[in-house]
């Protein structure tokens, strides 16, 4: 199912609840940090219901069991931290030493996920696209701007007609302006997902460009306007999440258009024989 945010279902839905499913939207509601992690058990426990109580309550939510909603509160978790306190997540790691190994093991977590059956259709899904694509627009929103550039950058070595929105130096909209019906819009952006980029996805739509999104889920608000939509985990350590995994995707990306194109593995080489140029 196309999960919702938590807050929009319990909304739908509270005044048909029962006085314990009401004291269960209190909590989820005020304490998204703590329930987001616990079981169906320690949920009813903290509440004082009964754990078939929790379970029908998932489902009076509209989730496929509490497995479901357990991860739409996950996803809820990551709209409601701040840079701040994702930045306390790790205050309580005895060392640098930790900290930093605690961020790396979460990189190297969401990295791998990259490379599940799943993820590598949907990649090379999104690399049919490209190279059948008259013109490409990629757009970052956030800190996602680095992973657009960086992609952007050997997109233009491989093919035909490439052009990075960020950095166009005008409005996202003018910036896109000419994208027309057999055009890709790649758009790259995680949590908290902005109007802007809303408005620019819509506009892409209007013209039958092609939309292809890399974000946090295959439900977010922005892969629900996708034609093709790629799943990459940031990660809720450090301040504001790790591009890290969007880079080694990205990465992928580029490979698999060498891959499966000999042309563009000549253009690679011919790019780099030409920054190593020696007059």
């Amino acid at each position: 199912m196309n999960m919702r945010r938590i807050g929009e279902a319990v909304s739908e839905n509270y005044s048909s609840f029962t006085k314990g499913q009401r004291l269960l939207a209190e909590y989820i509601t005020d304490r998204c940090d703590k329930a987001s992690f616990m079981t169906s058990f320690e949920l009813a426990s903290v509440t004082g219901v009964s754990q078939s109580t929790v379970v029908r309550f998932a489902s009076a939510l509209g989730y496929d069991g509490y497995s479901e909603f357990q991860q739409a509160l996950q996803e809820e978790l990551k709209y409601r931290l701040s840079a701040l306190e994702r930045f306390e997540l790790i205050n309580d790691v005895p060392s640098d030493e930790d900290a930093v190994s605690s961020i790396a093991a979460v990189d190297s977590l969401n990295i791998k996920k990259n490379a599940t059956p799943l993820a590598v259709e949907a990649l090379k899904g999104l690399v049919t696209r490209l190279m059948l694509s008259s013109k490409v627009y990629v757009y970052g929103q956030g800190i996602a701007a680095a992973a657009s550039v960086y992609i952007s950058h050997y997109l233009k070595i491989l093919l035909p007609n490439v052009s990075c929105v960020n950095l166009a130096g005008v409005d996202t909209l003018t910036a896109a302006a000419g994208i027309d019906s057999g055009d890709m819009l790649l758009c790259i952006g995680f949590p908290v997902h902005q109007d802007g980029t809303f408005r620019l996805m819509e506009y892409a739509k209007s013209r039958e460009a092609c939309i292809a999104t890399i974000s946090e889920s295959d439900t977010t608000g922005i892969a629900a306007l996708a034609d093709v939509s790629l799943v990459c985990e940031c990660g809720d350590m450090g301040v504001g999440g790790s591009l890290a995994p969007a880079i080694s995707m990205c990465c992928s990306v580029v490979f698999m258009l060498a891959r499966y194109d000999e042309s563009s593995r000549k253009k690679i080489k011919s790019a780099e024989d030409a920054a190593h140029f020696v007059r």
